[in-house]
């Protein structure tokens, strides 16, 4: 059985760029979508001030972190391919993959190995952006400044690796074997530390000297990731009152602006003194406006959307363009008018920003593009269709795809049953809505409670099939007759 497929694939260089999903072997498409969500996942975001304090004395495995893309690299057969956790693929006649072939044969069986996907620059360090610019072009792209720098082993090995591998430090010398004398394909830099006072000292040789993004380092199955913050200045848009005080903030929704000029919904911000929550609370009095969307907290709270007015500078540790499955990130892009307050347009990608924490209000700072722009966090990460114009979506009507009415008479009272099943068309356009709905009403005159629904969801028509028969199956009895 293949592993993949090339069909709709575009050329990259010499080589291809297949797009998310064409991974056909489940096994190996569930194994990369497992290790982006439990593992890349779930490394630990620290500050540089925070080594010493939350990184425990011992054995570590130290090394930089690389401004890049979490891709895989495949050995299978004497073949080598890149593919990453969406099925996004990588194959041919690429100059990394021509350099990984000429050592494919030292792996044992089908062997995957994780790392980050960069591009090279002439000065300074590589960033992120530096992948989608090498990947652009189609068969002019420049694919001779990418690289990969491997850093885990998924599966497999070579013929000295004892199986299954489970200690770190196995995996690395099974990964320095494999990628031994390559160029564009190498292992990551990793040092052996015993100390949090040795990984404070590399950060400030990696990460201060500008050379690299951040330190990595592993200790008995933890990961974590210890990067500088940065500064956003973001606007609010709404907030959520402390239900103990109604006189503090509990939470601030915080928007950046496209080049468009419309804003964008990225993160709400809740770290902040109780001085600063009365303050902000005093500030934000009176501004409340209408909206047509609606943003709950993670305490189920609904935010009062405000005025987009005052601008505030936060603290973050991280930044996202992709969620723990691969998939882009979306937020809510919204457009501001005195008569109709924020109205929802739609959503495209965005970002997450990781730990935000309240620095001041930016009197200096107003509501334009130049002060509150997006393109902050795209200095940090991959954001996608920014220059896209967000325009609403024009939605299909649905379609009714089964109607079944029953009805029974007792005593003189006709009751009715009744199931409706429809095609939104809409799942495609927003992710709010399903693909099908199946809709159960059950209505009795003589009841209590005379009137009872029941909703269901499905994700195609054959699920909404099975659904609907299920509920007349259980609801469709003796002395009911079909109308």
């Amino acid at each position: 059985m293949p592993m993949y497929t090339t069909e709709n694939a575009k050329p990259l260089g010499k080589g291809l760029h297949a797009p998310a999903g064409s991974i056909t072997d489940p096994d190996l498409a569930r194994l990369l979508q497992t290790y982006r969500r439990n593992v890349a996942g779930g490394y630990r975001s620290l500050l540089p001030e925070e080594i010493a304090e939350r990184l425990p004395d011992g054995p570590m495995h130290a090394s930089p972190k690389i401004d890049g893309e979490l891709w895989f690299m495949v050995f299978d057969g004497g073949e080598a391919w890149l593919s990453n956790s969406s099925g996004r693929l990588i194959i041919g006649g690429v100059p990394l993959l021509e350099e990984a072939r000429s050592f494919a044969g030292r792996a044992r069986d089908r062997t995957v190995v994780a790392g980050e996907l960069f591009g090279t620059r002439e000065q300074g360090r590589c960033r992120v952006g530096d992948v989608s610019h090498a990947m652009s072009g189609g068969a002019k792209a420049e694919v001779d400044q990418l690289g990969f720098a491997a850093f885990d082993l998924l599966w497999g090995g070579d013929e000295q690796a004892s199986m299954p591998i489970d200690a770190y430090e196995d995996k690395y010398k099974t990964i320095e074997r494999l990628f031994e004398g390559g160029e564009r394909c190498k292992p990551v830099h990793t040092v052996k530390t015993s100390s949090s006072a040795e990984v404070r000292d590399l950060f400030g040789e990696w990460v201060e000297s500008g050379a690299y993004e951040g330190v990595v380092t592993r200790a008995d199955g933890r990961i974590s990731k210890i990067k500088p913050s940065f500064h956003v200045d973001a606007v609010i848009i709404g907030y959520t009152e402390r239900e103990e005080d109604p006189e503090q903030i509990r939470s601030l929704a915080l928007a950046l602006m496209r080049p468009d000029g419309a804003l964008q919904y990225v993160i709400n911000c809740g770290n902040m003194s109780d001085d600063q929550r009365r303050e902000l609370k005093k500030m934000l009095a009176g501004s409340e406006v209408r909206s047509n969307w609606r943003l709950s907290s993670s305490d189920g709270a609904m935010f009062r959307f405000v005025k987009p007015q005052i601008v505030i500078e936060i603290k973050v540790t991280d930044v996202q363009s992709e969620d723990s499955s691969g998939k882009p990130i979306l937020r809510m892009v919204l457009e501001y008018s005195d008569e109709g307050g924020l109205q929802a347009v739609r959503k495209l990608p965005c970002a997450s920003m990781l730990f935000p924490v309240f620095v001041r209000v930016r009197d200096d700072k107003q509501v334009k593009a130049e002060d509150i722009r997006l393109a902050q966090v795209q200095e940090r990460t991959e954001v996608a269709d920014t220059e896209v114009k967000a325009s609403r979506v024009e939605l299909p009507a649905s379609e009714i795809v089964e109607r079944r009415v029953y009805t029974k008479t007792t005593k003189g009272q006709m009751a009715v049953r009744k199931l409706v099943m429809w095609k939104t068309g809409k799942e495609t356009l927003d992710d709010r809505y399903p693909a099908f709905v199946v809709h159960f009403t059950d209505y009795s005159p003589g009841r209590k409670e005379p009137l009872k629904r029941e909703v269901r969801l499905a994700p195609d028509r054959e699920t909404a099939g099975a659904i609907a028969e299920a509920m007349i199956e259980e609801n469709i009895k003796r002395g009911w007759k079909e109308a």
